[in-house]
């Protein structure tokens, strides 16, 4: 198998800091709500400290990501719909280690990924893209392109066409095991015959191999895998959305 192809880079140059455009749309999106006292009111509602909390809308302290998906939870509002208008703040030097480089499966490096996944020199000639972190990531993570609707129903929950996945692969010595599906919810299934595959997954039968694989997007019908067919497994980490 391939060594880890997770790279920490560091930038020369000046560029806008991601968690400083993270903390410019929260306060947009604070500002859409039109609260009477806001601190009071979201800390309350996320159960955040209020000091912090007044610290972010003043532009004293950045909302961390686990901050800003709660609210997003509560208010049901995504921080990525209101516009980063990048003349208003000064662009700021990126942190080294800020993000990690990782190879990524585009449109067009998916027919080739079935066949060259696990060969080294596949995985260095793969385009790699730039992906924002908090901390040291273990293990061997590659980025997928979304293509198609079968993971769109048209709610927050939707992976929809050109968003891309950041993922982390399931070795195949814990395919015996049974998969977390309570701490991860969609996954890339990599089948032999059937390509790359978006679900979710609905039950494993660790004694057969079978997986029960559904799709967000009422149209498709479930659909049923096993292991011994399969290439690859990754569980879904993040999201980047498609703008």
């Amino acid at each position: 198998m391939y060594k880890s192809c997770i790279q920490y880079v560091k930038f020369s140059g000046m560029a806008e800091k991601p968690s400083k455009i993270r903390g410019y749309k929260f306060r947009k999106a604070v500002e859409s709500l039109g609260l009477e006292n806001p601190i009071a009111e979201i800390s309350t509602n996320i159960k955040y400290d209020k000091g912090n909390l007044s610290k972010i809308i003043n532009n004293k302290l950045q909302p961390s990501k686990s901050v800003v998906e709660k609210f997003e939870n509560f208010y049901n509002l995504k921080i990525e719909d209101f516009k980063y208008d990048n003349f208003s703040e000064e662009a700021l030097p990126v942190d080294f280690n800020s993000y990690m480089k990782i190879p990524i499966i585009n449109h067009r490096a998916r027919a080739g990924f079935l066949s060259g996944w696990g060969d080294p020199e596949y995985i260095q000639e793969l385009p790699t893209t730039l992906w924002e972190v908090d901390k040291e990531y273990k293990g061997k993570y590659v980025c997928f392109e979304v293509t198609g609707d079968s993971m769109d129903n048209n709610t927050r929950e939707s992976i929809v066409e050109n968003d891309t996945l950041l993922c982390r692969e399931i070795q195949r010595v814990h395919w015996k095991n049974k998969l977390h599906l309570h701490r991860w919810k969609n996954f890339v299934i990599v089948h032999r015959e059937e390509g790359i595959l978006i679900k979710r997954v609905l039950e494993h039968d660790t004694e057969t191999g079978k997986l029960i694989l559904q799709s967000l997007n009422p149209m498709y019908e479930d659909q049923t895998v096993y292991m011994d067919d399969l290439i690859a497994i990754f569980n879904v980490i993040d999201i980047k959305r498609s703008l």
